[in-house]
């Protein structure tokens, strides 16, 4: 499979310290992995709220593809928005998103097969997101996806990942992989 990787906001790195740690585990497993398309470069809480339509176009380009999407925060925010602008196309994704900084609420677009929301109940920063007014910033990586979208699955990481960012520590980016692994074989 060809796994494209988004990782979030506030991020001057292109995503190397985040979802970027996941590639080596992911191609150890026979899967392509892309970590420079979807890099749509540092985004401050200004660019996301008024510049997102470039992010978005980047991030719908590096998905025509692509079999599989994982995200980080608002990476998860700006996937959502470019599988629905790839929702027209026939092609179908799986989707997974590591602490999602969206509402519980927010499910996926017609052309996902199958998406799964890591959470952790420890995640101030998502749960400060749920905050901002008019929004599509949430609570779902703190508290998983609610809803009744059967292609939706909550996968609880709250024993192991302790903050918002800690999937990808040197303690945790191993098991977080495994379980990112599974979750796409079943």
């Amino acid at each position: 499979m060809r796994i494209v990787l988004v990782h979030g906001f506030n991020v001057k790195d292109g995503g190397a310290r985040t979802v970027d740690r996941l590639a080596p585990y992911l191609e150890a497993a026979g899967h392509e992995v892309e970590t420079d398309e979807a890099d749509y470069g540092y985004y401050n809480l200004f660019k996301v709220r008024m510049r997102k339509h470039s992010a978005v176009l980047r991030i719908a380009k590096a998905l025509l593809d692509a079999d599989v999407v994982i995200s980080h925060s608002n990476g998860s925010n700006y996937e959502f928005k470019a599988l629905k602008l790839l929702a027209h196309k026939d092609k179908i994704y799986q989707s997974v998103r590591l602490s999602p900084a969206l509402n519980r609420s927010t499910g996926v677009p017609a052309n996902v097969s199958q998406c799964t929301v890591f959470h952790t109940a420890t995640d101030k920063w998502v749960w400060l997101s749920g905050l901002l007014l008019f929004h599509p910033w949430g609570r779902q990586g703190q508290k998983g996806y609610k809803g009744d979208d059967p292609r939706v699955r909550n996968w609880p990481v709250s024993d192991l990942v302790k903050g918002h960012s800690d999937y990808f520590t040197d303690e945790n980016i191993e098991f977080i992989a495994g379980e990112i692994l599974l979750a796409l074989e079943h």
